[in-house]
């Protein structure tokens, strides 16, 4: 540092300044006081590379003043490495080291007094030897302060910033789950009713006209709840967001009746005594379930028959879809490991009821079929 080399030099030229007034010119006898000051001045230019070899050199440097019986003001050069100790080292290290130098020093004086003339002791360079280094100790606990408040600091905004991470990646998770849930039901009845309208508008055109209304009025009711979840996302203040409720266990009627359309048939049964009084996150996890299960039912079962039941089991709200589908798609070999592994459909219910500390399970019957069963604690209904 060349702030620490010019402060060297300014010592050094005061010094020898200082000396010059008191004694005249430097005599002969005072080289050592000379030598003892350039001394000084090097540690004092090192203290940031060696801080702690400065601060040894500079307390023998002093004691040896001391015992020459013409100190050069060593108090002013000891305060600058005692501060690079006691700032830059822990208190331990910087404590010892500060004992070492009133050792030092101290000792010199008693060998002056002892062995030559007598006179007092080289005090004024231990007060400032002290003084320095509670300064420099009060810089460093200060800079450790400061050091932990921005560290909090840093360490609060990386918690705001993964909150917000994570909270962009659920919303991302339950847009994805809701438009899923939605398009792919829509789209699987259309695609059967419409194929259903093609092979039989030529020999059965009212049974082609009823196809075509089925696909009329799923269509319609994926775009009113697409434009409800777009609306959500995108609304402004000039344009208020739709207030059509989510659906529900009250709307999976209408539900089963879309897939009635398409061939299998669907019956609802409901023993659950909280079913109509689920909170609104249950009640369109349990709606999305079973709509979920209705679609695999008509996208791989096959012609069949569905049986969806919501039921009590103690405190536990369970939602079961059984259906005994037998067709040529029902769950072959080419298609079980994309239903149960890779179906982003059965991979968005498991989510979802996690999401409330419940379980899902899935398989095949025993006696032809498969069965989706997803269970929801009590503490998430509201019982205690």
């Amino acid at each position: 540092m060349y702030v620490d080399y010019l402060i060297a030099v300014l010592l050094l030229v005061l010094s020898l300044a200082h000396y010059a007034l008191r004694h005249g010119p430097v005599p002969r006898a005072g080289v050592l006081n000379l030598v003892l000051m350039i001394g000084a001045s090097v540690c004092v230019a090192l203290r940031r590379h060696v801080p702690m070899t400065s601060l040894i050199v500079m307390a023998a440097l002093t004691a040896l003043a001391s015992i020459g019986g013409d100190a050069f003001a060593a108090e002013i050069f000891i305060v600058f490495p005692m501060y690079q100790v006691a700032s830059g080292f822990e208190r331990r290290r910087s404590l010892t080291a500060l004992a070492v130098v009133l050792v030092v020093v101290t000792g010199g004086s008693i060998i002056r007094f002892l062995f030559f003339v007598a006179g007092g002791t080289n005090v004024t360079s231990s007060v400032a030897a002290v003084t320095a280094w509670f300064v420099g100790d009060s810089v460093r606990v200060r800079r450790t302060y400061v050091a932990g408040l921005a560290e909090q600091a840093e360490q609060r905004q990386r918690e705001v910033v993964e909150r917000a991470q994570r909270s962009v990646a659920e919303e991302r998770l339950r847009i994805a789950r809701e438009l899923h849930d939605v398009v792919a039901h829509s789209l699987s009845v259309i695609a059967v009713q419409s194929g259903v309208g093609r092979h039989v508008i030529d020999e059965q055109p009212a049974q082609a006209k009823i196809a075509l209304a089925a696909v009329e009025a799923t269509s319609r009711s994926a775009l009113d709840e697409l434009r409800r979840m777009l609306g959500v996302l995108r609304h402004d203040d000039q344009r208020a967001p739709s207030l059509t409720p989510a659906p529900g266990v009250g709307d999976l009627e209408h539900l089963a009746d879309q897939v009635r359309a398409t061939g299998v048939a669907v019956t609802i049964r409901c023993s659950s005594a909280r079913a109509n009084q689920l909170p609104p996150s249950v009640d369109l996890t349990v709606f999305r379930i079973v709509q979920e299960a209705l679609t695999n039912v008509v996208k791989h079962a096959g012609p069949s028959s569905v049986v969806v039941e919501i039921r009590d089991d103690a405190d536990t709200l369970v939602v079961e879809v059984t259906d005994d589908g037998l067709g040529p798609l029902s769950y072959d070999a080419n298609t079980a490991g994309d239903i149960e592994e890779g179906h982003h459909g059965i991979a968005g219910m498991r989510e979802r009821v996690a999401v409330f500390g419940g379980a899902l399970k899935t398989g095949r019957r025993l006696e032809g079929g498969y069965r989706v069963t997803a269970s929801f604690p009590g503490d998430v209904l509201g019982v205690s």
